[in-house]
């Protein structure tokens, strides 16, 4: 118990000097605890990164990466189930990294899907778990998502989604998938999800095809 006594005092600490080296107009900064004594940071409301380890990460982007020497990037988050792309960032390139990162995905307000602030509310974990992974996968086999978001041992590595993630078809019909995946019923094991994804992408280009 001293030991995670003693994590959140610096977690604690290292959230207050975050929170003056990154105060900017028109970004309300803001933490919310995560496992092992992260925190997640939201940028008006919005995730934008967080503090893992005693470090500061922001989501993936060019940008920020070319500022930052394009570091390789590392995958944090909530909990181990539940990863984001992210790059570790020096605190005193923290304002400007910020920056444009804003620049790059919040401004453009193109959220599209983050599996952890869903999973919140899912019943069975394991199974929210499981049903995101072939969704993911489906998704990106037929050319809706630009990257991988499965590493080769098919867990997932990327669970924070935006527009610029998205191909021009991932943008007509990524989110429809997600709809039809959470409002899916059919758990009595006769149809399972691999077999309902092509029905329902065939479906949904079927209707946007219709005048």
């Amino acid at each position: 118990m001293a030991e995670r006594r003693t994590r959140a005092e610096e977690s604690l600490a290292l959230i207050k000097e975050v929170s003056a080296l990154i105060d900017a107009p028109g970004c309300s900064i803001s933490f919310s605890p995560a496992k092992n004594g992260n925190f997640m940071m939201y940028c008006n409301g919005d995730f934008i990164g967080g503090l893992f380890g005693g470090e500061l990460c922001l989501v993936y982007t060019e940008a920020a990466a070319e500022l930052l020497g394009r570091p390789e990037p590392v995958y944090r988050g909530y909990s181990s189930e539940a990863l984001h792309r992210m790059l570790p960032v020096p605190l005193d390139k923290a304002k400007e990294a910020l920056r444009l990162t804003k620049l790059e995905t919040l401004s453009w307000k193109e959220y599209v899907y983050d599996m952890a602030a869903v999973s919140a509310g899912a019943a069975v974990l394991e199974d929210f778990y499981d049903d995101n992974a072939v969704v993911l996968r489906f998704c990106y086999e037929n050319g809706l998502l630009k990257e991988p978001p499965l590493d080769k041992r098919g867990r997932i590595i990327r669970t924070f989604f935006i527009k610029r993630d998205l191909t021009g078809e991932g943008r007509k019909y990524f989110a429809p998938l997600l709809h039809k995946l959470f409002s899916f019923c059919d758990r009595n094991g006769k149809t399972p999800l691999e077999k309902m994804l092509p029905r329902w992408l065939a479906a949904l280009k079927k209707e946007a095809s219709q005048p």
